[in-house]
Protein backbone atom coordinates (compact mmCIF):
# COMPACT_ATOMS: atom_id res chain seq x y z
CA UNK A 1 0.00 0.00 0.00
CA UNK A 2 1.65 3.05 -0.98
CA UNK A 3 0.87 6.37 1.65
CA UNK A 4 0.06 9.79 -0.01
CA UNK A 5 1.47 12.11 1.62
CA UNK A 6 0.67 15.48 -0.44
CA UNK A 7 -2.95 14.90 -0.95
CA UNK A 8 -3.86 18.09 -1.23
CA UNK A 9 -0.73 20.45 -1.93
CA UNK A 10 -0.87 24.07 -1.12
CA UNK A 11 -1.48 26.47 -4.35
CA UNK A 12 1.62 28.33 -5.75
CA UNK A 13 2.13 31.51 -4.43
CA UNK A 14 3.14 34.33 -7.11
CA UNK A 15 2.95 37.46 -5.16
CA UNK A 16 4.07 40.74 -6.65
CA UNK A 17 5.44 43.05 -4.53
CA UNK A 18 2.91 45.63 -5.43
CA UNK A 19 0.33 42.98 -3.95
CA UNK A 20 2.18 42.58 -0.80
CA UNK A 21 1.50 46.46 -0.66
CA UNK A 22 -2.08 46.66 -1.10
CA UNK A 23 -2.48 43.19 1.13
CA UNK A 24 -0.79 45.30 4.13
CA UNK A 25 -3.44 48.00 3.09
CA UNK A 26 -6.01 45.38 3.62
CA UNK A 27 -4.49 44.19 6.55
CA UNK A 28 -4.46 47.26 8.45
CA UNK A 29 -8.65 48.25 7.08
CA UNK A 30 -9.37 45.23 8.90
CA UNK A 31 -7.69 46.12 12.28
CA UNK A 32 -9.08 49.09 12.07
CA UNK A 33 -12.45 47.22 12.67
CA UNK A 34 -11.36 46.52 16.04
CA UNK A 35 -9.75 49.73 17.22
CA UNK A 36 -12.94 50.95 19.00
CA UNK A 37 -12.96 47.00 20.76
CA UNK A 38 -10.01 48.28 22.89
CA UNK A 39 -10.40 50.84 25.69
CA UNK A 40 -6.92 52.68 25.19
CA UNK A 41 -4.60 52.48 21.96
CA UNK A 42 -1.71 51.01 23.12
CA UNK A 43 -3.65 47.49 23.44
CA UNK A 44 -4.69 48.22 20.12
CA UNK A 45 -1.56 49.13 18.53
CA UNK A 46 -0.10 45.72 20.26
CA UNK A 47 -2.70 43.78 18.80
CA UNK A 48 -2.10 44.78 15.56
CA UNK A 49 1.89 43.67 16.06
CA UNK A 50 0.36 40.66 17.01
CA UNK A 51 -1.47 39.92 14.05
CA UNK A 52 1.10 41.00 11.80
CA UNK A 53 3.43 38.64 13.40
CA UNK A 54 0.87 35.51 12.94
CA UNK A 55 0.86 36.51 9.32
CA UNK A 56 4.65 37.26 8.58
CA UNK A 57 7.02 34.78 7.19
CA UNK A 58 8.42 34.01 10.53
CA UNK A 59 8.73 30.60 10.90
CA UNK A 60 8.06 30.40 14.47
CA UNK A 61 4.77 31.73 15.77
CA UNK A 62 5.35 32.19 19.29
CA UNK A 63 5.77 36.09 20.53
CA UNK A 64 9.82 36.10 20.81
CA UNK A 65 10.26 35.13 17.77
CA UNK A 66 7.35 37.32 15.95
CA UNK A 67 8.82 40.29 17.89
CA UNK A 68 12.22 39.64 17.31
CA UNK A 69 11.22 39.56 13.17
CA UNK A 70 8.95 42.19 13.32
CA UNK A 71 11.58 44.60 14.85
CA UNK A 72 9.45 45.40 17.97
CA UNK A 73 10.45 44.70 21.91
CA UNK A 74 9.40 41.10 23.36
CA UNK A 75 8.27 42.08 26.56
CA UNK A 76 5.40 44.64 25.39
CA UNK A 77 4.03 42.34 23.72
CA UNK A 78 4.30 39.23 26.14
CA UNK A 79 2.57 41.68 28.39
CA UNK A 80 -0.03 42.28 25.90
CA UNK A 81 -1.15 38.51 25.30
CA UNK A 82 -0.14 37.37 28.74
CA UNK A 83 -1.15 39.38 31.68
CA UNK A 84 -2.86 43.25 30.21
CA UNK A 85 -6.43 43.74 30.79
CA UNK A 86 -8.33 44.14 27.89
CA UNK A 87 -12.28 42.80 27.65
CA UNK A 88 -12.30 40.17 24.63
CA UNK A 89 -15.97 40.38 24.49
CA UNK A 90 -15.84 43.36 22.22
CA UNK A 91 -13.46 41.65 20.10
CA UNK A 92 -15.57 38.97 19.57
CA UNK A 93 -18.53 41.00 18.64
CA UNK A 94 -16.77 43.00 16.07
CA UNK A 95 -15.80 39.81 14.61
CA UNK A 96 -18.98 38.30 14.58
CA UNK A 97 -20.25 41.33 13.04
CA UNK A 98 -17.81 40.76 10.32
CA UNK A 99 -18.49 37.16 9.80
CA UNK A 100 -22.44 37.71 9.82
CA UNK A 101 -22.00 40.33 7.32
CA UNK A 102 -19.46 38.39 5.01
CA UNK A 103 -21.52 35.24 5.49
CA UNK A 104 -25.00 36.17 6.73
CA UNK A 105 -27.84 34.88 5.01
CA UNK A 106 -31.06 35.82 6.31
CA UNK A 107 -32.39 31.78 5.91
CA UNK A 108 -28.11 31.04 6.71
CA UNK A 109 -27.23 28.43 9.11
CA UNK A 110 -23.27 28.14 10.50
CA UNK A 111 -22.34 24.19 11.39
CA UNK A 112 -19.26 24.05 13.26
CA UNK A 113 -18.68 20.13 14.56
CA UNK A 114 -16.08 18.82 16.57
CA UNK A 115 -13.21 16.51 15.02
CA UNK A 116 -12.49 13.79 18.29
CA UNK A 117 -9.62 11.71 18.37
CA UNK A 118 -9.50 8.49 20.90
CA UNK A 119 -6.35 8.85 22.92
CA UNK A 120 -5.05 6.55 25.93
CA UNK A 121 -3.06 7.96 28.90
CA UNK A 122 -3.83 11.47 30.02
CA UNK A 123 -0.11 13.21 28.74
CA UNK A 124 -1.84 15.14 25.90
CA UNK A 125 -3.66 18.72 26.53
CA UNK A 126 -7.32 18.25 26.56
CA UNK A 127 -7.32 14.39 27.38
CA UNK A 128 -10.30 13.30 29.53
CA UNK A 129 -13.47 11.33 29.19
CA UNK A 130 -16.06 12.88 27.19
CA UNK A 131 -18.29 12.30 23.66
CA UNK A 132 -16.19 11.49 21.05
CA UNK A 133 -18.24 11.70 17.67
CA UNK A 134 -15.57 9.30 15.79
CA UNK A 135 -16.55 7.05 17.91
CA UNK A 136 -20.23 7.89 19.03
CA UNK A 137 -19.66 7.56 22.47
CA UNK A 138 -17.88 8.93 25.49
CA UNK A 139 -14.40 7.89 25.25
CA UNK A 140 -10.61 8.92 26.62
CA UNK A 141 -10.53 11.58 23.93
CA UNK A 142 -8.90 15.03 22.88
CA UNK A 143 -11.64 17.17 20.78
CA UNK A 144 -10.88 19.92 18.14
CA UNK A 145 -13.35 21.87 16.49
Amino acid sequence: MDIVLDTCPAPECNLTPRDVVGLLDQLAAYHAHFVPAFARSEPACWAETYLRGLLSSCERKSIEPMALHLGMPIRPLQHFIGQSTWSIEPVVAQHQLLVGSTLGEEDGAFLIDESGVVKQGHDSVGVAPQYCGSVGKVANAQLGV
